[in-house]
């Protein structure tokens, strides 16, 4: 009997590790994907489009094969106020991402003007759940 259920469960545990597999592939080194927020340390869980749209005004992602990443809000000029982050990502395990930030900023057209803080932060481990259309990242400790 345990052979029986261990037969029906396999796909559906197959097919779940295969979307969370997706989340690590990379082309050409790196993947650029639209995030809810830009990766910050005010930000306790992101949500990540699995299929690249074109929009303007929206924070994208850049993860890259040699555990760096860089987020920013897109602007279609540079006349306007833009966000940005810059650090590092371990992968934990298949289910688990560790984010650090090494620096962010805003550009000089934001409230307040230019500002850079390149002081390092580790925003800890968050989880990777995967669903049909997407990838959500929930911290699940405290740095």
């Amino acid at each position: 009997m345990k052979k029986i259920l261990f037969l029906l469960l396999l796909p559906i545990t197959c097919f779940a590790q295969g979307e969370i597999s997706n989340f690590w592939e990379y082309s050409n080194g790196n993947r650029r994907i639209i995030i809810s927020d830009i990766i910050n340390d005010e930000v306790d869980s992101y949500m990540i489009l699995k299929d690249e749209i074109e929009h303007s005004f929206v924070p994208i992602l850049y993860l890259k094969a040699d555990g760096t990443f860089y987020s920013r809000n897109s602007t279609p000029c540079g006349n306007d106020c833009s966000y940005y982050s810059s650090g590092t990502f371990k992968k934990i395990d298949e289910t688990h991402i560790q984010l650090q930030i090494k620096e962010s900023g805003q550009s000089r057209w934001c409230p307040g003007g230019e500002k850079i803080d390149r002081e390092p932060r580790d925003l800890g481990i968050f989880e990777i759940k995967a669903y049909e259309d997407r990838y959500d990242l929930i911290k699940i400790n405290n740095k």
